[in-house]
């Protein structure tokens, strides 16, 4: 039987502030607002009434806000993560009274329940809206200063990208985000700033100006889990990134994330190439994870591998994790320089006490990352050898208002070494840093690292510092019906 209702907001302008509202329509209610704020790394979850939808009104946490990577939410109310906060607008399902002047409001209007609900705004009640869209960017640019001498501008793991997502209780979404070379630089420090997926290959050094990071799309159902596909951050990624790429420059080489010097696509590690995600959460307490990655035309197996991650949030504040997952590369990669399957393993925990920022993370890697050396025939070009290694990232910070305090740790100590490889290859080295954010987007800060880091050549590793700038920035902007 057709049925119909409406659900209506409306929240005084900033020139009637300490005005209420409420009202409401037989058995129909009006919204509400939801200030949800993460400091750090940190995930906030809260309480509220999601069925018809959630709108950002306005930022205002520490963090550019991006749908689906820092904010988002479920059945259980709004979360937000990594500094990101703000006002959300949302349905209610009983009559409560309109907060304070924000400047914008939510009205619903369904005549029949559908699997794709629409929204207007209270800027322009006369538009529908289906969705909303949120382009987004972060430009890094650094100096870097190796401890042999010179110096060089450098690009620092800089994107662009969009998000986009419908309203509703099902809800369709997307993102694509490209890395972006600022300079063309010729080498990086930062791990993760690589766009190559080439497992085996001897990369070439420099960067190109684009490179894909991320592109998946796929369907948000709340409470029954999220399934996307495409290009993504994996499951391995779900627990190392306790550590990863939360450091400005160094870190990241001690979680088998970043293998062979790629970006973890083809080692399904990092940012996982043409891979099915399903992640749910279940009694508040516990993120589910598993990914399935799609075979390519040089693999005899169904499927190139698959992972799992289980999150637990034990305590406010702690959360641990740990995930596996298993690779299969093309017969003459496995043959000729791994020696057999791929597995790797990953365990971590990462809070915050008081100010205290913190994370860590073990991985156990099976023949899952290899070395690049001269060919001992004499060729032209290096060859690959594969090792297994066990691995330590330590990360904290510590502000103190606009100024933070950065400390860290990596230790990656191979084993089943080749006779090719030299027997002290290693990486060690504490990373010191600090940061003095300038406005909620920007900062500038200088990072070191120091260690005794030996390459798969025997070659001493250098130290180095970077003096180093990070803008982020977003909008958002609603797509009509």
């Amino acid at each position: 039987m057709k049925r119909s209702y409406v659900v209506s907001a409306a929240i005084a302008l900033g020139w009637a502030a300490g005005l209420t509202v409420q009202q409401s329509v037989g058995q129909t209610s009006v919204s509400s607002v939801v200030s949800c704020v993460s400091k750090g790394r940190e995930r906030q979850q809260c309480s509220a009434d999601t069925r018809a939808g959630i709108v950002m009104l306005r930022p205002t946490g520490e963090a550019a806000c991006l749908l689906g990577r820092n904010w988002g939410y479920d059945d259980q109310g709004v979360w937000v993560s990594e500094g990101c906060g703000g006002d959300f607008g949302t349905g209610s399902s009983s009559p409560v009274s309109a907060p304070t002047a924000l400047g914008a409001a939510l009205v619903k209007s369904v005549e029949e329940p559908s699997v794709m609900e629409t929204v207007t705004t209270g800027t322009n009640p006369g538009k529908v809206y289906t969705g909303g869209f949120q382009p987004y960017g972060s430009m890094r640019t650094i100096i870097s200063m190796p401890a042999n001498g010179g110096a060089q501008v450098q690009d620092n793991a800089s994107r662009v990208g969009i998000n986009f997502s419908t309203f509703g209780p099902l809800k369709v979404m997307g993102t694509a985000e490209w890395g972006v070379d600022l300079v063309q630089s010729e080498t990086t420090l930062n791990a993760g700033a690589t766009t190559a997926s080439g497992f085996g290959e001897v990369q070439q050094v420099t960067q190109p100006v684009f490179g894909p990071r991320l592109g998946f799309f796929g369907v948000d159902t709340g409470k029954f889990g999220r399934l996307t596909f495409g290009k993504q951050n994996s499951t391995h990624y779900d627990v190392t990134n306790y550590t990863t790429d939360r450091f400005n420059v160094f870190g990241g080489q001690s979680t088998a994330t970043y293998v062979a010097g790629t970006d973890g696509g083809q080692s399904g590690t990092g940012r996982a190439d043409q891979t099915i995600l399903y992640h749910v959460n279940f009694a508040k307490i516990f993120d589910f994870g598993t990914q399935l990655q799609l075979r390519s035309a040089d693999t005899p197996q169904a499927f190139n591998g698959f992972g799992f991650s289980l999150q637990a949030k034990v305590l406010p504040g702690l959360k641990i994790g740990g995930a596996y997952n298993k690779t299969y590369f093309d017969h003459f990669l496995t043959t000729t320089a791994l020696h057999g399957g791929t597995d790797y393993w990953a365990f971590g925990g990462m809070g915050k006490w008081r100010i205290l920022e913190w994370g860590a993370s073990y991985v156990h890697q099976d023949r899952g990352d290899l070395a690049f050396i001269p060919d001992p025939a004499g060729g032209p070009v290096h060859i690959a050898v594969g090792f297994s290694a066990n691995g330590v990232e330590l990360f904290s910070k510590l502000p103190f208002g606009k100024f933070a305090a950065v400390l860290g740790f990596d230790d990656y100590i191979p084993f089943d070494l080749s006779p090719l490889i030299n027997p002290g290859f290693k990486t060690r080295y504490a990373v010191v840093g600090g940061e003095w954010h300038i406005s909620p987007s920007g900062l500038v800060y200088i990072e070191s690292r120091l260690g005794d880091t030996i390459d798969a050549e025997g070659n001493g590793g250098f130290n180095a510092a970077a003096l180093g700038f990070r803008y982020d920035f977003t909008w958002k902007t609603l797509h009509l019906q």
